[in-house]
């Protein structure tokens, strides 16, 4: 249709489906999960989660054919590896809500009146308090490092951020690997297989795609460098050169036109 009211169903149904994943994965409703948070009815909480996706679908469709915004290929496009910060800020925040619900279902107020086998022992409550801060953190710097690459993109360029990007990237996935052998060990939290499972694997899996191109994009310009060639290393206006003496540095073209180097 294309119409304002096929975008206001749309977000009716995005709404409905929010809330009907949150529901069903409440370990307190039991309606997909024990009070483990292992999954117990698998149709149900698959495709609730494929019914939210399908939504959000829908969304762009209808925003990309009404209003011309191809959101897709604008995260594609816009920036280098802007579409896997943009995916880690989404799993970094599933992790932390997920970290909070069992924390507060097993360790919080809402844990009063629970047998001693659902009461969370003391080091599971903790992997709970780490894995909200593991997606806290992991949510909070991808977009920071999104609202910087899309200012790259926007207002000329900005010095060092892909060394930013690189060190950032590293540092998470260092944290998410600690999570994950903590969060999904077998008394931890994570340990059932659940929302909380899938974003602390979600996350380390995007984190080392990310370190990965990083790492990628650094040996290019290496060989790129070595072959005597000037090479473009992270977003436009940053170069890695090296000069006719064999000494070599960082060249970035500042959004006044003005260029400075940092000889190494």
């Amino acid at each position: 249709m294309g119409t304002r009211v096929e975008g206001i169903i749309i977000l009716i149904l995005i709404t409905f489906w929010s809330a009907l994943v949150g529901i069903v994965s409440d370990t307190r409703h039991g309606l997909v999960t024990d009070s483990s948070g292992s999954i117990s009815n698998g149709n149900l909480y698959y495709f609730s989660w494929a019914g939210l996706a399908n939504g959000v679908i829908l969304m762009i469709s209808y925003v990309s054919s009404v209003y011309g915004i191809d959101l897709t290929a604008e995260l594609r496009n816009r920036a280098k590896r802007l579409q896997y910060w943009a995916w880690l800020a989404v799993i970094g925040s599933i992790q932390m809500g997920s970290s909070a619900r069992l924390f507060d279902n097993h360790c919080g107020r809402s844990s009063f009146g629970l047998g001693e086998e659902e009461m969370g022992s003391i080091k599971f409550c903790r992997h709970c308090q780490l894995g909200i801060v593991i997606g806290i953190l992991s949510a909070i710097v991808s977009m920071s490092l999104m609202g910087m690459k899309l200012g790259v993109t926007s207002n000329g360029s900005l010095p060092w951020l892909y060394t930013t990007e690189l060190i950032l990237s590293s540092a998470l996935v260092v944290f998410q690997a600690v999570g994950v052998a903590l969060l999904t060990s077998q008394e931890g939290p994570g340990a059932p297989v659940g929302n909380l499972f899938y974003s602390s694997w979600g996350s380390l899996v995007v984190g080392l795609i990310l370190t990965a191109s990083c790492v990628e994009d650094w040996s290019d310009a290496s060989w790129k460098t070595k072959a005597g060639a000037d090479s473009s290393l992270g977003e436009e206006g940053e170069s890695f050169r090296q000069s006719s003496n064999g000494t070599s540095g960082y060249t970035t073209q500042l959004s006044s036109g003005v260029k400075s180097s940092v000889l190494s």
